[in-house]
């Protein structure tokens, strides 16, 4: 049975909530898996929680699934993101059509591009937390990978990148 989108987005922040909750003052370790047997995935919603440093407007985040058979490209999304905020945002394949086993997911890359505005320096983001989860085509929750730190990373203009391989 397929979630509603407005359900899958209210348990992805209650999801959030809890990491949040638990990770107390200590970063706590990440992790990654594939929840149940293997299963085709097809959408992804990225869940995260800004610092003390935002991700401006016209600020892009490349996701990419790293996996058995190389990196795959996601859908991309934008900030704004402001200074202790909580997002989620579900995103699927570059091609709708294509899908993944989750069993062959090894883990997350996320790239922050900066698309300077007119007198704007390269933008920071301080990412103190992500997590992402894997649907198949009905819904069904099948992997889950997060990171919790303060900050998990800090994005700059000379250091774009970030992955969690498990």
């Amino acid at each position: 049975m397929r979630l509603p989108s407005l359900r899958r987005t209210a348990l992805a922040f209650a999801a959030t909530a809890l990491a949040t909750t638990a990770a107390g003052a200590l970063a706590a370790p990440a992790n990654a898996s594939p929840v149940g047997g293997c299963t085709s995935l097809r959408s992804f919603t990225f869940n995260t929680i800004t610092g003390g440093d935002d991700l401006r407007d016209n600020s892009e985040v490349t996701p990419f699934l790293t996996s058995t058979v190389g990196d795959i490209e996601l859908q991309h999304f934008w900030g704004p993101y402001g200074n202790g905020s909580s997002h989620a945002v579900t995103v699927t394949f570059q091609n709708p059509n294509w899908s993944i086993s989750s069993c062959s997911v090894t883990g997350i890359k996320l790239h922050m591009v900066s698309h300077n505005g007119f007198l704007q320096s390269d933008d920071n983001w301080n990412m103190d937390f992500v997590s992402m989860s894997g649907y198949s085509a009905t819904g069904v929750y099948s992997y889950y990978v997060s990171a919790t730190g303060t900050p998990v990373k800090r994005f700059t203009g000379s250091d774009q990148w970030w992955s969690k391989l498990g």
